[in-house]
């Protein structure tokens, strides 16, 4: 492949070509977005969102890719299709759809969790098109297969993508589930005539790639969780990816089997059960208890199931660890299960909550001290018989950190895959024909939605904030009159800092020198512009050299 060419490109029409490029999900897991072009159209796979945090953005819960090209280019975009309804691949849907204005495919599961979504955002799902299991449609120049396969969610689906140029092979989150609890079978038979066909790349999910052996089932999840909560007395709390719908099947039989009640404890958990309902799944299954039915009954036949298994703060797990849950509490002797692996960048928020537990006696079980989880996604011996069955030409790993990548083109060629190409988010790259080629970059990288606004992720305002975060903030007011006399003493408010000793030195020495610069100011007509650099100034100089701090520092000068 040559070398990458760092021209910025906001508008393109696909030719006599293939295109693909991952605006999000490639160095990283979550953030899903794809995009496919070819003879003068554009499809996308997947919108979804990452989580913010405290650290890097403060104030900031949901983060949404970049859709600038894609908004520049819509007059030629198709439709957007889902592969599945988790988060990370449809949560920015109805966030950035106002702005795309394209159909949404989607399987009916991840339609009906699509359309609750929309409904909270007040979008009418008009613009929602419902395609069948294992089904073939047609958008443009394109053909796309859909083919069902395994994951921790129903209904997740590969897609095959046929156009004149070749075929590419889009995973999706996967695995292979050779008993799963929730919906249908993985479809070999359709992903092996598909590889028949020829098939140029493979898009394919990395996530597991350094894991050996296989994934493991969900069925023998059941039996381990069965035989461990039955050995725990006292209350219960088990958590996992609220949009895991095979996992909560498991809890519920689990539950049954141990002779325990099950509760869900989350919004988002809610809103996934309700969905599974619309669509005919979960329903062989005892109705959750809410939250506020449960804490009635003895200890020991408590099941709780809690959102919050990376340590979100807004969670209910987090609340319950810190003993600030409304309607939840636990206590010393009681065990919170993590069923669930921790997703890169989110350690240090998992271990606050695990230790926040572990301060008040509340015991914790993880995936490294007992069989507790199994992963959605495909581990290494798993990878080798995809590749096999589809023998791609070449391999783009997605869906995974850079090590993650790596090890993907590593299993790849051990299979005969004879290229890899590791893409950068914002890679526009010609796949055919000829050889693979870089054609330059578009705009990708984060958005945030601040409240109701979505706004660049190097957005001012949040440089304020994480500087307001460790630095603190200072208010200076001060009326002046006419004559530029100040009328009365200067007002100041600190917040943030922990000696009040050194805010009354800062108060006496700038209130002294806010005097002598009133007299210094020559030229009246720029009074206020003068008196604001050299308080400012002073300010500066006085929290660096006392406490190593640059606060955020805020003057006001009223006119009387």
């Amino acid at each position: 492949m040559k070398k990458v060419d760092d021209n910025l490109i906001n508008t393109y029409v696909p030719k006599n070509e293939l295109i693909f490029s991952p605006i999000g999900g490639v160095g990283q897991i979550g953030m899903n977005f794809y995009l496919y072009g070819t003879e003068g159209k554009w499809i996308v796979v997947d919108l979804g969102i990452t989580f913010g945090n405290s650290e890097e953005t403060p104030g900031i819960d949901i983060i949404l890719p970049n859709h600038e090209f894609v908004k520049r280019n819509r007059k030629n975009l198709l439709g957007i299709i889902i592969t599945h309804a988790h988060m990370d691949h449809i949560g920015a849907v109805g966030h950035l759809w106002p702005q795309l204005q394209c159909p949404v495919y989607a399987t009916p599961f991840a339609a009906a969790v699509l359309k609750r979504n929309l409904k909270e955002l007040k979008i009418k799902p008009k613009f929602l098109k419902n395609i069948s299991l294992d089904s073939n449609f047609k958008l443009g120049p394109f053909e796309i297969d859909v083919i069902s396969t395994t994951h921790s969610i129903p209904e997740p689906n590969a897609l095959g993508i046929k156009t004149k140029f070749g075929n590419i092979f889009h995973t999706g989150d996967w695995k292979i589930d050779p008993k799963p609890l929730v919906g249908k079978n993985f479809n070999y038979e359709k992903i092996k005539s598909f590889g028949k066909k020829g098939v140029l790349a493979i898009v394919s999910d990395s996530t597991n790639s350094n894991v050996e052996g296989h994934s493991g089932s969900e069925d023998k999840l059941k039996e381990s969780l069965i035989k461990i909560i039955k050995k725990i007395p006292n209350r219960i709390a088990i958590t996992s990816f609220s949009s895991n719908l095979a996992r909560l099947e498991t809890f519920a039989h689990v539950a049954n089997e141990s002779g325990r009640v099950v509760a869900l404890c989350g919004r988002s958990l809610w809103t996934m059960y309700k969905a599974a309902l619309d669509t005919g799944y979960l329903k062989n299954i005892k109705p959750f208890l809410d939250e506020r039915e449960i804490m009635i009954y003895p200890k020991d036949q408590v099941l709780l199931v809690c959102t919050g298994s990376q340590g979100e703060p807004s969670a209910a797990l987090s609340r319950i660890a810190n003993d600030m849950h409304k309607n939840i509490f636990l206590e010393p002797n009681d065990t919170v299960i993590f069923s669930s692996k921790v997703i890169p960048g989110n350690e240090r928020s998992i271990t606050k909550v695990q230790n926040e537990l572990k301060e008040r006696n509340i015991n914790v079980v993880t995936e490294s001290d007992e069989f507790v989880h199994v992963s959605g996604h495909p581990s290494i011996e798993e990878l080798k018989k995809m590749y096999n069955w589809i023998k791609p030409e070449i391999v783009i790993p997605v869906h995974g950190e850079y090590h993650h990548l790596k090890g993907n083109i590593k299993i790849a060629k051990k299979c005969g895959v004879k290229k890899g190409l590791i893409l950068k988010n914002g890679l526009l790259l010609k796949v055919a024909p000829g050889e693979p080629k870089v054609l330059g970059s578009i705009p990708s990288g984060r958005l945030m939605l601040d409240g109701k606004k979505i706004i660049p992720i190097n957005e001012e305002a949040i440089k304020n904030r994480k500087k307001m975060l460790y630095n603190g903030t200072i208010l200076i007011s001060l009326a002046i009159n006419k004559t530029n006399k100040i009328i009365s003493k200067p007002v100041i408010s600190s917040k943030g800092f922990f000696n009040d000793e050194n805010i009354k030195n800062f108060e006496k020495n700038l209130i002294a020198n806010i005097y002598n610069y009133v007299k210094e100011c020559k030229n009246k007509k720029i009074v206020e512009t003068l008196l604001k650099e050299k308080i400012k100034s002073f300010s500066q100089k006085f929290f660096r050299k006392a406490l190593d701090m640059r606060p955020i520092i805020q003057i006001h000068i009223i006119r009387i």
